[in-house]
C-alpha cells in the first residue's frame, strides 16, 4: 500500500485573513502613500520650509597645510549665506551654527580662486543653499624664518657736546613669515630718541624689520617683538656746558612793571681756553636787553657774550621773552551825578535819591590816573517803568574803552526813583440830560 505524501505549502489552503491581505495589498500600499502625502501637506501648511539670507556676516575659515601661509589675507574675510530651513527652525539658527570654509589643503605656493563652502550644523532639516561671495582669491606661500642682527638707530641725536652709545639686550632676533618677505629682511632695527638727555638710560623699544635700504618689511613677525636698549650718554672731554643768563637792564615806564621772563636755549656748549671757561663759573650772559619805554610783553633775540678764546661749536643766539604788565590800581571818584536814562524828562518829573554817588574804577595806573570826574558817568535805567516809586540798580561807565565794565563799580548802587507824569489825567465831562 502506497502512503500519500503531505501537501506542499502552496497546496495548503489559505487562511481567510491571509487571503484578505494578499488580495488587498495593492490598495493598502496606495492608501498608506496617500495618507503620507496628506500628512506631509498638513504639516507643511503649518510649518513651511522658508529660504532666506542670514542677516549677519559669517567669518570664513581658511584651511592650509602646516608650513603654508596666506600672504594676502584680508583683515576680516566674511560671507553672507542663504539658508533653507523650516520656519520653526529659524529661531534656533545663530552664527555659531554656520560655517564657511575656504579649503586650500594639499596646495603649494600660488594664487588660487578657492570656492567658499557653507554648512549648517545643529539645526534639523536646514541647509546652506548659497554663499556670497562664492569664491575668494588667496595667495599661498611657504613659511620661513631666519635670524637677523639687531641694530640701534638714534631717531634724535644727543645734545651738542655729548655722545651716546647703545647696546641691545640680545644681538639677534628671529624673523618669520612668507618666504618672499623673510628673504627681504636685512636687520631688526630699534629706533630710539636721545633728545635732551645728558645721562644714561634704558628703554623697551619695538623692533622693526627693514630691508637693505632701510624700508620697513610688512607681513613678517619678529621674536621678540620689543627689546630692552641700554644707552650710555657722556659729555665730550673737549667741551663744557654752561647755563645761559639773560642780562636785563633799565626800568619799565611808570605804571608798568616787569613780570616773568623766559628764554631759549637755557644751556649751551662751549670749547676753548679752559682757564677762561673756568672763570665763567658755569654761566654765560647775553647782550643787554633794555626795558626802557617798554609797555607790553616783547621778545628779542640777542647774542651771547663770550670771552676771548672761548667759542661755541654750534653758534646759537638766545631768544628772550619778557612780560611787561601794567600796574593795576583802584581809584575812587566821589559825588558823581546820577542821570536818568530811557525816559523823557519833558513828559515826567523824575526824582532820584541819592542824586550823587561814589564810583570805583580799577585798571592800569597810566589810564586810571589820567581820568577826570567828567569821564565817569552814572545812569538810572528807567525804560519801561510806569509812574510811581521804584528801586533801580545804577549803572556806571567811563569814557576810556580799555577799562572793562566789570571794573567800574558803585559801592551803593541802589537808588529810589519817583516818577510823576507832567500831563494831567483828563476827567470825563457828564452831559446833562434834557
Amino acid at each position: 500500500m502506497t502512503q500519500a505524501s503531505p501537501p506542499t505549502p502552496s497546496q495548503q489552503p489559505r487562511s481567510p485573513f491571509r487571503r484578505f491581505v494578499l488580495d488587498n495589498l495593492g490598495w493598502l500600499l496606495v492608501s498608506l502613500a496617500l495618507a503620507s502625502v496628506i500628512w506631509y501637506a498638513a504639516v507643511s501648511a503649518q510649518n513651511p520650509v522658508e529660504q532666506r539670507r542670514f542677516t549677519q556676516r559669517v567669518p570664513v575659515e581658511i584651511r592650509t597645510d602646516p608650513g603654508m601661509l596666506i600672504v594676502n589675507r584680508p583683515q576680516q574675510l566674511t560671507a553672507l549665506v542663504t539658508i533653507r530651513a523650516l520656519r520653526s527652525a529659524w529661531n534656533e539658527i545663530a552664527t555659531e551654527n554656520i560655517s564657511v570654509v575656504a579649503d586650500l589643503s594639499g596646495l603649494g605656493p600660488g594664487v588660487y580662486n578657492v570656492e567658499l563652502v557653507g554648512a549648517l550644523a545643529g539645526v534639523r532639516g536646514g541647509a546652506v543653499v548659497s554663499v556670497d561671495p562664492r569664491t575668494a582669491s588667496l595667495e599661498l606661500q611657504r613659511r620661513e624664518e631666519k635670524r637677523v642682527n639687531v641694530e640701534v638707530q638714534f631717531a634724535q641725536e644727543p645734545p651738542v657736546g655729548y655722545t651716546a652709545n647703545a647696546t641691545s639686550a640680545e644681538p639677534t632676533a628671529l624673523v618669520s613669515g612668507p618666504a618672499a618677505s623673510v628673504e627681504k629682511v636685512a636687520a631688526a632695527v630699534a629706533r630710539i630718541s636721545v633728545g635732551e638727555r645728558r645721562t644714561g638710560f634704558s628703554q623697551d623699544v619695538t623692533l622693526l624689520a627693514v630691508d637693505a635700504a632701510g624700508e620697513t618689511v610688512a607681513d613678517v613677525t619678529l621674536t621678540p617683538a620689543e627689546m630692552r636698549i641700554d644707552v650710555a650718554v657722556q659729555q665730550r672731554p673737549d667741551v663744557s656746558e654752561l647755563n645761559v643768563e639773560p642780562r636785563i637792564v633799565g626800568e619799565a615806564p611808570d605804571g608798568y612793571v616787569r613780570g616773568n621772563y623766559n628764554w631759549q636755549p637755557k644751556r649751551i656748549i662751549v670749547r676753548g681756553d679752559q682757564d677762561a671757561i673756568a672763570a665763567m663759573n658755569g654761566s654765560v650772559s647775553t647782550e643787554p636787553i633794555d626795558l626802557t619805554g617798554r609797555i607790553a610783553t616783547f621778545s628779542e633775540t640777542v647774542h651771547l657774550v663770550l670771552p676771548d678764546g672761548v667759542t661755541m661749536p654750534d653758534p646759537t643766539d638766545v631768544t628772550v621773552t619778557v612780560e611787561i604788565e601794567p600796574v593795576v590800581v583802584t581809584r575812587e571818584f566821589a559825588n558823581i551825578g546820577v542821570q536818568s536814562q530811557g525816559m523823557d524828562p519833558a513828559d515826567y518829573r523824575i526824582v532820584i535819591q541819592p542824586e550823587r554817588v561814589n564810583v570805583l574804577v580799577r585798571g592800569p595806573q597810566a589810564i586810571v590816573d589820567g581820568l577826570t570826574p567828567e569821564d565817569v558817568s552814572v545812569y538810572a535805567p528807567l525804560s519801561g517803568l510806569p509812574p510811581g516809586t521804584h528801586t533801580v540798580t545804577l549803572i556806571a561807565s567811563v569814557s576810556d574803552a580799555s577799562i572793562r565794565a566789570e571794573n567800574v563799580t558803585i559801592p551803593n548802587d541802589q537808588a529810589t526813583v519817583i516818577i510823576e507824569s507832567l500831563e494831567p489825567t483828563r476827567t470825563p465831562t457828564r452831559t446833562p440830560r434834557p
